[in-house]
C-alpha cells in the first residue's frame, strides 16, 4: 500500500499552497492499495470534507477519483497530484499473458493432432479436390452438350427452312410451266362403216 500526504508543508507528497495557513502542514493522508481502491485519512484541525461532508480525524473512508475532496473549504484536492495506480495496467498484462499462453496451448495441441493424422488428413484433402474437380469436369461437359444441342436444333431449323423454300420455288415453277399434252394431235374421228345394200334398189 502507497501513502500520500497531503499538507502546506513541502516535505508533503502533495503539497498545498494555502497563504492563509487555514490548511494544515500535514492535513490528510490518501493512502492506495495495491487493487487500487483508495481511502484518505483527516489529521487536520479545520477538516477535511468529502463531497461536502466532514469526515472523523484519524477514521480512513474510501474515496474515489470521482469524488470531491475539500481542504478546510479552502481548497479541493487536485486528482492530477494524485499518481495513478498501475494497477489496470499490471492486470492487462496478466491477461494478455494469459491470453497468450491459453493460444499456445492450443496452437500446440492443433499442431500435434495435425501431425499425427497427417497422412489422413492428406487423403482426406485429396479426396475432397478430386470430388471437386470431378463435379466442375462434368459440370463442363455438361455446357457443352447444352450448347452442342442448341446448335444442332438451329440447324435442323436452318435446314427445314431452306428445304420449305426450295419447294415453295419448285412448286410455283410447275404452276408456271405449260402442260406437255397441250402439242399432241387431235384425235381422228372414227367412220361409220358402211351397211351392205339389202334392198332391191340399192343393187340395180
Amino acid at each position: 500500500m502507497k501513502t500520500y500526504s497531503i499538507g502546506r508543508d513541502i516535505n508533503c507528497d502533495i503539497v498545498i499552497n494555502d497563504p492563509t495557513d487555514v490548511v494544515s502542514r500535514r492535513h490528510a493522508l490518501l493512502n492506495v492499495t495495491s487493487s487500487g481502491k483508495m481511502t484518505i485519512m483527516d489529521q487536520s484541525s479545520n477538516g477535511t470534507y468529502v463531497n461536502g461532508i466532514r469526515i472523523s480525524q484519524n477514521v480512513p473512508v474510501p474515496v474515489t477519483r470521482k469524488d470531491t475532496i475539500s481542504l478546510a473549504h479552502v481548497t479541493k484536492l487536485d486528482w492530477s497530484m494524485v499518481p495513478k495506480s498501475n494497477t489496470y495496467m499490471r492486470y492487462a498484462l496478466f491477461g494478455l499473458a494469459g491470453i497468450l499462453i491459453a493460444a499456445g496451448v492450443v496452437f500446440g495441441i492443433k499442431t500435434f493432432i495435425n501431425l499425427k493424422d497427417n497422412g489422413h488428413d492428406n487423403n482426406q484433402v485429396l479426396l475432397v479436390d478430386s470430388a471437386a474437380l470431378k463435379e466442375k469436369e462434368q459440370a463442363r461437359l455438361d455446357s457443352l452438350a447444352k450448347v452442342a444441342k442448341t446448335d444442332s436444333l438451329r440447324q435442323d431449323s436452318l435446314k427445314k427452312a431452306a428445304q420449305k423454300r426450295r419447294d415453295s420455288i419448285e412448286r410455283k415453277k410447275k404452276e408456271k410451266a405449260p402442260r406437255k399434252d397441250s402439242g399432241q394431235r387431235p384425235k381422228e374421228k372414227k367412220e361409220k362403216p358402211t351397211q351392205p345394200a339389202n334392198s332391191k334398189q340399192d343393187i340395180g
